[in-house]
């Protein structure tokens, strides 16, 4: 009896890319803060926006939510568009 081992994965496609410019300041900037909706992602970003609002003068914060366990649709990032910087969490 001969047992053939098979590999599941695949060679990673690597895009290359340009780092985003980076911004002197937050004071007057739009952040997004989009979470995983897993457990205390949204805790933590409760607590970002707090001290952006208080430490960093942000003009606004625009929050959502992302699905970690696929690739976003464009569509589904409406909101980005609009924001100077944006941060991602995962709860869990």
């Amino acid at each position: 009896m001969s047992l053939q081992l098979l590999d599941p994965t695949t060679e990673p496609i690597v895009e290359p890319g340009v780092p985003a410019e980076r911004l002197e300041s937050l004071e007057g900037k739009t952040i997004g803060l989009y979470d995983n909706t897993k457990l205390n992602a949204r805790e933590l970003m409760d607590l970002v926006e707090e001290r952006l609002r208080r430490d960093h003068g942000v003009a606004e914060i625009v929050r959502g939510t992302y699905n970690a366990g696929r690739v976003m649709r464009p569509d589904e990032w409406k909101e980005v568009e609009r924001c100077d910087a944006i941060m991602l969490t995962h709860g869990d």
